[in-house]
């Protein structure tokens, strides 16, 4: 056992370049299966953590609503102590997931006056609210902690105070629509941390007032103690209590939606005793997990991809290494050694190579830190497999027919066996069958991906390499013919070389194959979602920023315009809702509604953009289903006005209207008879220009909803009291901002690492194919060294036997891999992804030159490699030692 040990060692160190090759290659691609998903799923993770912190307090937090006052359906005593068993029991996995938790009872919002004012047409709201929690939340700055007995006492934050109008010792009157509460303000507090989950729910805000002539008013919420929430809540009539849990979003991972979102909705159907759960969160889970399986279809394209790459060049180099070794296993076989025990040695050298090779790779992929793929044990078991088994297959299946005459295989008869033959038609047949299945019903259909159909691609890739195969030869035997008519040897020696086929020819052209229609693949998906985002952000902004407000002074948009760096403001009006009436139907519909000039918003419909004032109806562009309801035309309300307009064209999309937008009517400012004495007031204000002061811009912008508010109401209304003030959004930070929503990051790396590992995998196939034929062009080359031929011609020969085989490639994976998108692009769900545009297949023009480059690098890789070689074969002596294999 031990001498056997020692023996395996000793070949392991005589054969340490070949089996080192081999043992780079399971490392790399160890790295591939479990490193990639890692990286996919740390951003996946990261992504759903940033889809859950968006949400709002209410859609976010898991609250469950306890009833009012009613003491027949209340449950009796103080709720606050039940907030931890409520907890725990609700069903696994929330309770571990949820970072605080805390009771809520809050009498309000009601309009509240300090003392016995006159509340007037529109008061300030507050809310008096008991917290689990106040005290450790709360820093007092003035006054005491409340101490309610007979009157509610209360405390202030400081902006609240300043909002209401209010100091400590003030008394405030709450009125509801079933009584009035006297609240004593007895303190003022800082919050302790400001961005707490804590005060996710009572921030202080600014809401519009009943009547739109009233403006804004503010909306406070204050602290009190028990007794105080019950005083208030029973002489104001109003009593909302709840337990509220917050979902501690860093402790989310993808893997474990689907078991959230059973847990919310079991909670929801079955809520504690009394309670209804107010949460929308098991809803965002499901829209983040109906897309997440869409990218994990096309991860797993592209890993297959990668994968079988991979695959295929440890298959080369564990050919290559077996045929370098070709004459000691056939001196075995000569010296009376079996088939078997020639397999059980080459298995006992790679087992020593290929364990640790493939430990080390999983090493690597484990440190990128992320969460581990559900396949991945399965995955580095085959690669182990693969990697060990594939030389002992290849040593044992040629020691059947062990061979010393060196004989020339590309001389060999090109009529492949019927055997073969039907091997090829068999996996055209699976390539054709997968891609059908996949058609119908997509990669992954909820039960998880299917092995077979995420392979169908790779099959598309191979098969085709095969057919390119049984193709090549003819027009290569062509190219031959007419080079054996031009001067020089140097160009019909390699073409000759070329169309014979080189040992290992067939696997080099199936590997290059899957490499570059992955590669391509990937690009092509990535030029397809990103040129429907960028049509998305110049939909949304058909300018180079857009200023959004409440509602701007009519002559907002010219002041905007004269600051430095501004070439041009166009004001629009954006209507959330608008009421509308069809010449056809009596009834009134609503949609988004957008008024601006046409003429100074670029990629406006024609119809608008020529439509001029003196119509009895205005030309109007509505969205299809809307044309379905309203008919030929119709009137529509734009600030209480009525305009009569006729259905000019129907689009899906318009200028101005983000493409989630999905029922709208554009009008053309231009063309509308609005009178001098009603204005449209404009909510909306595109800007040209990139040399601009951002900050100036919102300045002006919010003077002009101040100038505004006050022709409303007659009041005064500062910058800060406003309820919208103005925000400034480029273009740009639109379109960067449509890459990072949930699950997009995961899109863009995937595609990324797919491009670029691709890229490098048909450089390295490129390599052992060179490895593979060099000492028979080591014999060629010293054999024509003899009749003149320079260095310089032998390096064109080895460029013209692989332009060949690098053309044909790179034409049939490049075909593969930009019909993949097409033939599949339906089941990998693309329109997830492009903000909600038709995913129309497009093509980077430099793709073509990307991959000329990778060609150009892989010739020169080639030279390279051949150099090497031809150093380590000395050619003055290749011929003498080839003597034995002649």
């Amino acid at each position: 056992m031990r001498d056997n040990l020692m023996g395996t060692l000793r070949r392991v160190r005589a054969y340490a370049g070949q089996l080192g090759l081999l043992a780079a290659l399971v490392v790399l691609t160890a790295f591939l299966a479990s490193g990639l998903p890692r990286i996919a799923n740390d951003r996946t993770d990261v992504g759903l953590r940033a889809e859950i912190g968006r949400l709002e307090p209410s859609q976010r937090d898991l609250t469950f609503a306890l009833p009012g006052l009613d003491p027949l359906v209340r449950p009796p005593g103080d709720q606050s102590a039940k907030l931890d068993r409520v907890r725990q029991e609700l069903p696994a996995p929330l309770p571990g997931l949820i970072e605080d938790g805390w009771f809520v009872a809050e009498a309000g919002p009601a309009g509240v006056a300090v003392g016995a004012a006159d509340p007037g047409s529109c008061p300030p709201l507050a809310a008096v609210r008991r917290q689990t929690g106040s005290e450790q939340a709360t820093r007092l700055v003035e006054g005491r902690a409340p101490q309610s007995r007979e009157v509610p006492e209360a405390i202030a934050g400081r902006d609240e105070a300043r909002a209401l109008g209010v100091r400590v010792g003030d008394t405030l009157t709450m009125h509801s629509r079933w009584g009035t509460a006297q609240v004593s303000l007895v303190g003022v507090y800082e919050p302790v941390d400001p961005a707490a989950a804590f005060w996710a729910d009572s921030k202080l805000t600014r809401v519009p007032c009943p009547s739109v002539d009233d403006g804004t008013r503010f909306r406070a919420t204050l602290l009190t103690d028990r007794g105080g929430a019950e005083l208030a809540a029973l002489r104001t009539g109003e009593l909302r209590e709840r337990w509220r849990y917050r979902l501690d979003a860093q402790r989310l991972t993808a893997d474990r939606i689907g078991d959230l979102t059973i847990a919310v909705a079991a909670a929801r159907r079955y809520p504690p005793e009394f309670s209804t759960l107010l949460s929308s969160v098991d809803a965002t889970l499901a829209d983040f997990d109906e897309r997440l399986r869409g990218v994990r279809a096309l991860l797993a394209v592209v890993q297959a991809g990668l994968l079988a790459t991979a695959a295929g060049l440890i298959l080369l180099a564990a050919r290559l290494g077996v045929d370098r070794r070709r004459n000691e296993y056939a001196l075995i076989r000569a010296r009376g050694g079996s088939v078997r025990a020639i397999g059980a040695r080459a298995l006992g050298e790679t087992t020593l190579v290929v364990l640790p090779a493939a430990a080390l790779g999983w090493l690597a992929g484990a440190l990128t830190g992320g969460r581990p793929d559900a396949w991945e044990p399965l995955l580095a078991g085959a690669i182990v497999l693969l990697a060990v088994a594939a030389p002992a297959g290849y040593a044992a299946a040629g020691a059947r027919h062990p061979d010393f005459t060196g004989h020339r295989r590309d001389l060999a008869a090109d009529r492949p066996s019927p055997r073969r033959l039907t091997a090829e038609l068999f996996v055209v047949a699976l390539a054709a069958g997968g891609i059908y299945l996949v058609r119908r019903r997509g990669i992954d259909a909820g039960a998880g991906v299917d092995p077979y159909l995420v392979t169908a691609p790779v099959l598309l890739a191979l098969a085709a390499s095969l057919v390119a195969l049984r193709v090549m030869p003819f027009p290569l035997a062509r190219l031959g013919r007419l080079a054996a008519r031009a001067r020089g040897a140097v160009v019909f020696l390699g073409i000759s070389g070329a169309s014979r086929g080189a040992p290992l020819r067939s696997g080099p052209l199936a590997v290059l194959v899957v490499a570059i229609a992955t590669g391509i693949f990937s690009s092509t998906v990535t030029t397809t979602v990103g040129h429907a985002r960028d049509r998305a952000a110049e939909l949304a902004i058909p300018a180079d920023a857009l200023v959004t407000g409440f509602l701007f002074a009519p002559d907002t948009a010219a002041e905007v315009a004269e600051l430095d760096g501004v070439d041009a403001a166009v004001p629009v009006l954006a209507l959330p809702a608008t009421n509308i009436r069809g010449e056809d139907s009596p009834l009134i519909v609503q949609a988004q509604g957008l008024v601006a000039d046409a003429t100074a918003i670029p990629g406006m419909p024609e119809v608008l953009t020529s439509a001029r004032p003196g119509g009895e109806q205005v030309p109007a562009v509505v969205s299809p289903m809307l044309a379905k309801r309203v008919g030929a035309g119709g009137t529509v309300e734009v600030q209480g006005r009525q305009y009569a307009f006729r259905v000019a064209a129907v689009q899906d999309t318009v200028p101005g209207l983000s493409t989630d937008v999905r029922d709208f009517v554009a009008l053309p400012l231009q063309a509308m008879p609005i009178p001098d004495f009603q204005p449209i007031v404009p909510n909306r204000i595109l800007l040209r220009g990139d040399a601009y002061d951002p900050r100036a811009v919102r300045e002006v912008a919010d003077a002009g909803q101040s100038r505004q508010a006050k022709d409303a109401t007659g009041q005064d209304v500062e910058a800060y009291e406003l309820a919208m003030p103005a925000t400034l959004t480029t273009r740009a930070a639109l379109r960067a901002e449509l890459g990072k929503r949930g699950v997009d990051g995961v899109l863009g790396f995937t595609f990324s690492a797919g491009v670029a590992a691709s890229a490098g995998l048909a450089l390295l196939a490129v390599a052992l194919t060179v490895l593979a034929g060099a000492p028979a062009r080591g014999r060629t080359l010293s054999r024509l060294r003899t009749l003149g031929l320079s260095t310089r011609q032998g390096r064109r020969l080895l460029v013209f036997e692989l332009v060949p085989l690098l053309g044909v490639a790179v034409l049939v994976g490049g075909l593969v891999g930009t019909a993949l998108p097409v033939l599949i692009g339906s089941a990998l769900g693309l329109s997830d992804f492009t903000a909600g545009l038709p995913a129309g297949i497009s093509v980077d023009p430099l793709l073509a030159a990307g991959v000329l480059v990778v060609a150009a690098l892989a010739v020169a890789a080639a030279l390279v490699v051949e150099d090497i070689a031809n150093r380590r074969l000395r050619l003055g002596t290749v011929l003498r030692l080839g003597e034995e294999q002649l």
